[in-house]
């Protein structure tokens, strides 16, 4: 197994969350573990603070491992191995909503927030993680998908799954695991038991974790560094060849590849481009086998002194760039080189950090400053013949923001003097004056404003404005087309000169490039295409088939061409063939994304708002996937399944194409998607979620988060957050949920991940539902009433009342009548009332309690105590609750603590949070 990508020389080491309490050699039953060797292990991830033991000083090797401390525990890892920084608290705040919506320990939220911005899991993993406020454990095959995305950023994957099918259970393992527990197997990372099973539905156990942490974070850090000097350097055309002495005296020859192989300059992580490496320059060096790994300049490159190009940022391309010159005034579309290094502020980053910090940054403008190559090329004049040409290369581009920014939209209408538009993703309208000196374009053309104003009055046009500090427009360009639309792929088309199962050559300027296919890359990794001329569209065919349409077409004397795309470690993953050149240009291979709020479905006919184009609509979504013919499809995980064609709708407990369709045609619902197209603008995925919604009352279940709303006839189905917000003091969520409300009229706000975080009810509609009363609770005759207040309000009977209690083990109402009796327990109610004001709903929360200590079950998380009234009450606790009880040391409390006075104190959800003796 190679790796895709280089690791870092030198890594800032991120400090862990969680807190080491015992190390290895202090661990009591370090010597109950579940098979020889297990031992040395533990004592590796404790040394490491990978894993932590329990205050008692054990470590408990047996015990099962939650989703929250797996992904925690993980994340510790990648930190810790220099593989993760820690999260940045921008990134981090925009999940807190929705992580408190699965009830995620705030201890967990930045690991499992980790988690889902870098695609380690998904939304559809939270339902695992929690049942109320109980964690729940981990499966090894869901443990293993969690390892498996994170490594798959650097390692291959096998579709064929030869190492993972020799486990006799393999057919056990998920379809959305298999093929992350086979590379972590080829790693070494995960093994069978004695019987060569996966046993991928156990529960994964601290020992199991502890083996796991400790080989990925030794993979992540096997690099093996060194010092010495550049002897020969080499420019090949596809590699760079670099001799190394080392200062041992041993000559090492590699062949870099660029953007594989890292280059530093000093001791710092400022990236250099490798174009800049020059023999007789002294450097440290990593290496893996026979691979370089990543380069750090000691002496002898310079930082660059001044820029060739400095201009403004318009477009950025797969391949290219495109600038608008500030000394010329001209655009200038440039190409970059292999090597390319890129920086935002004087900060290294990768190209699509580039890519997503202009998205980040649409509203400014992305000054420039570039440094090029140019190098002598083969190529061919006007009349076909060979000759020479100069091409230049970007081979480091330096970006910083400027104060004027822009905005795209569409516009609204044109005047002379002004402009209104309204922005993108956006529904209000914008007006915006013109500067004296405002200069005007049609796409790159520099035009006059009467041009200008016929075009953006002749029907749906876009604009692209730029804006200064007195708010008035410097810049106005206009197009049919928009500009926040992704360009499609723009990959070089190449002249096929041989195609076998082990080989691809073409040829580049003149110059044959061969591509071998073998273990680094691996011909059942790439997909093959060919052109069908009668169906105008690309077949995925096996190598064998390929070769022979390469076989029969060469030798009919036709010219063979190809398109080569690699994944981000710089392997092949996909090869069009084809006699045509024109094939990429009407092919589905081209595609198109966009993203907007939905206007229409009609027929399988879809529009987005503000559109001219119109997109189709597949007749199904979400399909089972066949290995053997579906490797061209898109794929995606919807419901916990790999599918190809996935259509997901956030905010709903299923997603289906039916669904989709019924939240568009109802009125009141506003849908926003993100949809990918072939090149015949057929819809291949979609991603999409309620915005905003409006309709009557059906049905609403709090503890199930799923309310139910008839929108023009239709009834949809919403997920909630668990206590949303109102926006009143009149009526709360809960009061939503009685039968009163039924028929209502509300309208919903939901957040980015379209869960509903906000129920507003039409005025005066909550007055026919019930009411609502929260406070201390006190003992009463045949009922309850509230601290301070003399009303007695009944029960409404025995088998009726709904009962939530946080606190207690049992929600028996006997048992909340003995708490609220108790003068020893303080309890805080929050009821709900019928129209006769009886009690038929009641939720619990202990604020305080005293009595003599009995037992604490760290286990179950409970304490139990008996009152002076001799009754007994356990009550549920929070994670680690503090237990000081004097003259008892820690660990030691059903020893020595039973019958001394406590009192108890809760939390805010009615948790026990300590005890203090």
């Amino acid at each position: 197994m190679k790796k895709k990508m280089a690791l870092a020389l030198s890594v800032v080491m991120a400090s862990s969350c969680m807190s080491v309490t015992g190390y290895a050699a202090n661990f009591k039953d370090i010597n109950d573990v579940p098979w020889d060797g297990a031992k040395t292990v533990i004592n590796s991830v404790a040394d490491l603070g990978l894993l932590s033991g329990y205050e008692d000083n054990t470590f408990r090797a047996r015990n099962s491992v939650t989703y929250c401390e797996a992904i925690q525990m993980l994340y510790a890892t990648l930190q810790r191995s220099g593989t993760a920084k820690q999260m940045d608290a921008a990134d981090h705040y925009k999940y807190i909503s929705f992580l408190q919506g699965y009830n995620i320990p705030t201890w967990a939220q930045a690991a499992v927030a980790y988690g889902l911005e870098n695609n380690i899991i998904t939304t559809n993993d939270m339902v695992k993680f929690m049942s109320g406020k109980t964690s729940n454990f981990a499966t090894r095959q869901d443990v293993a998908k969690m390892f498996g995305n994170a490594l798959a950023i650097r390692y291959d994957i096998d579709r064929s799954m030869k190492v993972a099918v020799a486990f006799k259970d393999f057919y056990r393992i998920s379809d959305d695991s298999a093929i992350l527990v086979d590379l972590l197997a080829r790693l070494g990372i995960v093994s069978g038991d004695n019987g060569n099973n996966f046993n991928p539905t156990n529960n994964i156990n601290r020992a199991e974790m502890a083996v796991m942490l400790d080989k990925t974070y030794n993979l992540l850090k096997n690099g093996v560094e060194t010092t010495g000097t550049i002897t020969e350097f080499e420019d090949s055309g596809s590699y760079y060849k670099v001799t190394i002495k080392t200062d041992a005296g041993t000559s090492i020859d590699f062949h870099a590849v660029p953007n594989l192989v890292k280059v530093y300059n000093g001791s710092g992580n400022q990236e250099l481009a490798m174009s800049r490496l020059n023999a007789g320059d002294k450097i440290s060096f990593a290496y893996n086998g026979g691979s370089l790994e990543s380069i750090r300049v000691l002496n002898g490159s310079s930082t660059q002194q001044k820029y060739n190009i400095t201009g403004y940022i318009t477009a950025l391309k797969s391949g290219e760039i495109r600038i608008e010159n500030e000394n010329t005034g001209a655009t200038e579309n440039l190409t970059f080189d292999g090597s390319c290094v890129f920086y935002i502020d004087n900060k290294s980053v990768r190209k699509s950090e580039l890519e997503e910090k202009l998205k980040d940054n649409s509203d400014k403008h992305a000054y420039a400053g570039i440094n090029t190559k140019t190098t002598v090329e083969k190529d061919k004049d006007s009349r076909g013949n060979s000759t020479q040409v100069e091409k230049t290369y970007v081979t480091e581009i330096y970006v910083t923001f400027a104060d004027e920014y822009t905005r795209t939209g569409v516009v609204d209408k044109m005047e002379t003097n002004y402009i209104s538009y309204k922005p993108t993703d956006s529904s209000s309208t914008n007006m915006t004056y013109f500067t004296s000196d405002c200069k005007y374009y049609i796409g790159e053309k520099s035009v006059s404003l009467s041009d200008l104003k016929s075009l953006a009055n002749s029907g749906t046009v876009y604009v692209k404005i730029t804006i200064n500090k007195e708010d008035k427009a410097s810049k106005v360009v206009l197009s049919e087309e928009s500009f926040t639309a992704d360009s499609n792929s723009s990959a070089k088309i190449y002249d096929v000169k041989d195609l076998t199962e082990s080989q691809l050559v073409v040829n580049s300027g003149g110059d044959k490039i061969t591509y071998k296919f073998g273990s680094t890359n691996s011909v059942s990794n790439i997909t093959f295409y060919t052109w069908d001329e009668d169906d105008k569209d690309w077949v995925t065919v096996k190598v064998s088939n390929a070769e022979s349409y390469f076989d029969k077409n060469d030798r009919a004397s036709k010219n063979v061409f190809c398109k080569i795309e690699f994944n981000s470690g710089g392997k092949i993953n996909r090869i069009y063939v084809s006699t045509k050149k024109s094939a990429w240009s009407t092919g589905s291979e081209s595609s198109a994304e966009r993203k907007a709020e939905v206007d229409s479905i009609s027929d399988n006919t879809l529009k987005f708002k503000n559109s001219t184009v119109s997109y189709t609509l597949l007749n199904q979504y979400n399909v089972k996937i066949n290995p053997d013919k579906d490797v061209d499809a898109i794929t995606g995980t919807v419901n916990g399944t790999l599918v190809k064609y996935p259509l997901t709708i956030l905010g709903a407990k299923t997603s289906s194409l039916t669904l989709f369709r019924k939240m568009v045609e109802a009125n009141d619902v506003t849908v926003y998607a993100e949809i990918k197209a072939d090149g015949n603008n057929v819809i291949q995925s979609i991603e999409a979620r309620p915005t905003a919604a409006k309709g009557k009352l059906v049905s609403y279940d709090a503890d199930k988060k799923e309310l139910v709303l008839d929108c023009n006839g239709k009834e949809i189905t919403f997920i909630t957050t668990r206590k949303p917000s109102t926006g009143t003091d009149d009526y709360t969520y809960e009061d939503l949920e009685t039968s009163g409300y039924i028929g209502s009229i509300l309208s919903l706000t939901f957040n980015s991940d379209g869960i509903v975080i906000k129920i507003a009810v039409d005025e005066n509609a909550y007055e026919k539902g019930k009411v609502s009363i929260k406070g201390i609770a006190e003992s009463a005759k045949d009922g309850l009433k509230f601290k301070g207040k003399s009303t007695v309000y009944a029960w409404l009977g025995r088998s009726n009342i709904e009962i939530h209690n946080y606190s207690l083990d049992s929600s028996s109402l006997d048992r909340v009548k003995d708490a609220i009796d108790d003068k020893d327990i303080t309890v805080y109610a929050e009821v709900r009332l019928t129209e006769k004001e009886q009690v038929d709903r009641i939720n619990v929360y202990v604020q305080d309690a005293e009595g003599k200590f009995e037992e604490f079950n760290e286990d179950k998380n409970t304490v139990r105590i008996i009152t002076a009234s001799g009754n007994r009450f356990t009550f549920n606790t929070a994670t680690k609750p503090t237990i000081n009880i004097s003259g008892v040391a820690s660990g030691k409390w059903n020893d020595l603590a039973v019958g001394k006075s406590v009192k108890l104190t809760f939390n805010s959800d009615g948790l026990l949070k300590s005890v203090e003796g």
